[in-house]
């Protein structure tokens, strides 16, 4: 009977520890589970990239809004701080800043903010075309981004610059024209004297007194073409001679009641601008 008794205190005593090592266990493996997932946590967080964002369209000499966004930094007991952040844009040229090193181009400083998750700042691009940025905050390392840039309205313009030679008798020109809109298919035109011999615009269909070509113009492009004029006179005692009278462009059709057909509409771009004259090479 006592050794009975003996047992089942025996395994009595087996069953409790048993079950207290359980317990343990199963209190280390909550912590260890609990300190895994607080180190997952803060992994994912310090995973978290830095992001240079914008909205819309960035347009050409315009300020645009660019924000820098980034993961809270914290202190020692968890509370908030401010992180500093910079934006960096690469630019064409030799880095005035280092005289024993030729670079063909260089980073320089657009922005520099901080804050606890993100810094806004504006910044304008001169002219249209695709730059590079780079950027960093929480992380050690840069990070790219590209932003493309574009034009986004400009007044339409035409001018004209010229070369005479010593006796005026022969000029270079060179037109330039600007659209404010795009055109598909736009019918240019350039009108000369019928005396005048024109050296350029070779792939133009010649028609009459005229120069003409089929182009698609994009809306704030530069346009430029240069020709040289010089007078072929034939009329007695002439000495001069408008070598170009008239610029247009037209891409707009309108419908002619006499003709009974559409007809493009011709646009001058003339404007003020006064007529080239060249004199004829025999004249006093």
């Amino acid at each position: 009977m006592k050794r009975k008794l003996f047992l089942l205190s025996a395994f009595a005593l087996i069953l409790a520890g048993g079950f207290m090592w359980s317990c343990q266990k199963d209190d280390v493996v909550s912590l260890y589970e609990d300190d895994l997932m607080l180190k997952k946590a803060r992994s994912s967080q310090a995973d978290v990239a830095d992001i240079l964002s914008w909205e819309g369209t960035v347009c050409a000499g315009e300020a645009h809004e660019f924000c820098l966004t980034f993961p809270q930094a914290t202190t020692g007991n968890d509370n908030p701080k401010e992180t500093n952040g910079q934006v960096q844009l690469l630019v064409a040229g030799d880095d005035p800043g280092t005289e024993d090193v030729v670079e063909t181009d260089y980073w320089i400083q657009i922005a520099h903010g901080n804050g606890n998750t993100s810094f806004c700042f504006d910044y304008a691009f001169e002219a249209a075309g695709v730059y590079a940025l780079r950027y960093k905050a929480s992380s050690p390392n840069w990070s790219t981004a590209q932003v493309q840039v574009v034009n986004c309205g400009c007044e339409e313009s035409f001018t004209y610059t010229t070369t005479f030679n010593e006796d005026n008798t022969e000029v270079e020109v060179t037109f330039t024209y600007i659209p404010a809109e795009d055109m598909d298919d736009a019918t240019v035109v350039f009108t000369f004297a019928q005396s005048i011999v024109v050296v350029g615009l070779d792939d133009w269909t010649s028609n009459g007194v005229t120069k003409q070509m089929g182009i698609d113009l994009v809306a704030c492009q530069e346009y430029s073409w240069t020709v040289t004029l010089a007078a072929d006179c034939n009329g007695k005692g002439q000495s001069s001679v408008n070598a170009w009278t008239d610029f247009k462009v037209n891409n707009k059709w309108m419908y002619d009641e006499v003709l009974g057909e559409d007809i493009l509409v011709m646009d001058s771009k003339k404007g003020d601008l006064e007529n080239i004259n060249v004199y004829c090479p025999d004249s006093e």
